[in-house]
């Protein structure tokens, strides 16, 4: 070997041994996450200020791919923790007068003498909820899971609950464009039906929610865009529980559609949101037959609302229904609800008022089915309702409400209910 190859073999070595690790970690560190290992580029140099009388750069916009596809960033693929679902409420009722008419006479009536079904309503203390569960998600995967159960057996609305699954069911929101869940779940058809228990603004839920079928087991899918204004749901729920039914054909499957706008979300978009307000308009439909005798067709339609400005949130909804048999003849039902809450004391103190009616059938049917849930909703009945709210805590409440109840159909009465609440959820 010649000594110019020679000094040319050192110099490549020694060019070699003094980039390499220049190369190696310059641009690049190494983390050690769990199963993972996630390579991250080195910090890059701070952008130099604007010159006097230069305008700033703009910031680079996201990609179609970046706003549709691309999910957070995760250092593992798995998250083994588990979050507690716990909801446990205890309420007191007491009626303060009862009337009820009978043909020829009205007569006072002391409801804590008779069945709570009679009347539609509970007395003195009642371990309302006992809602015990788990829920997760592994974190890559985008798969999430929610396992809650009802351990509490109690009369509500004049029928012995028997329900004590609430909620089963295994997701996938990996993009934030889309969701995916199936198993037992609310049917999403309205924002009163889908609303959590634990954030009701008033210890009774609205009399229309009575009228639309609440948990069953099925799939659904949701999808919307990457600002969140416009969201669409849609699902395939089972409507009953008798086999027989069940075993007939597919026809007893409940169809769910339900569509949501929201207007604060695009005024964020524009950059044109600069007040404390949300505006939400959403409507729903829901369509099945079920074939035992007589058969029949349920069809439900409904709009809903909610609007937030500074200290004032309302809310309403308008439900109505039909019922078609094999002959053509046709009963309906219809109710609504508003709601006007006050936060006079952001996060601590909530007022709220509700004026609401409804009417589940115009006709007295000779039978019933498995999607009316209380004995009552088929008559027609006007409630008003105040009510105050204190958060105690994050996790803790207190409510007090006032009812004025007016049965106008059947068993008709009139009364003043007083009921007060303590909650604990997590």
């Amino acid at each position: 070997m010649t000594r110019g190859k020679m000094w040319i073999g050192a110099l490549a070595t020694a060019l070699a041994a003094a980039l390499w690790p220049a190369a190696a970690f310059a641009g690049l560190y190494e983390t050690l996450s769990g199963e993972q290992v996630t390579w991250m580029p080195a910090p890059e140099k701070p952008a130099e200020p604007p010159k006097e009388g230069e305008a700033p750069a703009e910031p680079a916009k996201p990609t179609i791919r970046e706003l549709f596809l691309t999910p957070p960033a995760k250092t593992k693929y798995f998250d083994y923790r588990v979050e507690p679902v716990v909801l446990i409420r205890t309420i007191f009722a007491t009626t303060l007068e009862d009337k009820y008419k009978i043909p020829g006479q009205e007569e006072p009536l002391d409801s804590t003498t008779m069945q709570p079904s009679a009347l539609g309503h509970r007395e003195g203390f009642i371990l309302d909820n006992v809602e015990l569960g788990l829920k997760g998600r592994f974190n890559d995967s985008g798969l999430y899971y929610q396992l809650k159960m009802e351990l509490a057996p109690r009369e509500k609305n004049g029928n012995a609950s028997a329900d004590y699954l609430k909620d089963a069911y295994l997701g996938w929101n990996k993009y934030s464009v889309a969701d995916i869940r199936i198993g037992r779940m609310k049917i999403p058809f309205s924002q009163a039906n889908m609303k959590p228990t634990e954030d009701m603004p008033l210890i009774n839920t609205p009399l229309a929610n009575l009228l639309v079928p609440k948990r069953q087991i099925g799939a659904m899918v949701s999808i919307g865009d990457p600002w969140q204004v416009v969201k669409l749901r849609g699902g395939v729920f089972n409507s009953t529980e008798l086999a027989v039914e069940q075993l007939l054909s597919f026809d007893q499957l409940a169809y769910v559609g339900r569509g949501e706008i929201y207007v604060d979300k695009l005024l964020d978009a524009l950059s044109a949101n600069f007040l404390d307000f949300e505006f939400m308009l959403g409507g729903g439909i829901l369509h099945t037959e079920q074939n035992f005798d007589p058969s029949t067709q349920h069809r439900w339609r409904g709009i809903d609302g909610r609007l937030h400005l500074w200290i004032f949130t309302v809310e309403g909804e308008y439900v109505w229904k039909d019922f078609l048999l094999d002959d053509g003849s046709a009963d309906q039902g219809y109710g609504w609800y508003a709601d006007l809450t006050i936060h006079a004391w952001p996060t601590v103190i909530d007022v709220t008022g509700r004026i609401e009616q409804m009417d589940g059938d115009k006709e007295v049917r000779g039978f019933s089915t498995t999607l009316v849930i209380d004995e009552l909703t088929p008559q027609k009945k006007r409630w008003i309702t105040g009510g105050v709210t204190l958060h105690v805590a994050e996790q803790a409440r207190f409510a007090a409400n006032y009812v004025m109840r007016e049965e106008l159909e059947g068993f008709k009465f009139k009364n003043g209910m007083f009921m007060g609440m303590l909650q604990f959820n997590l």
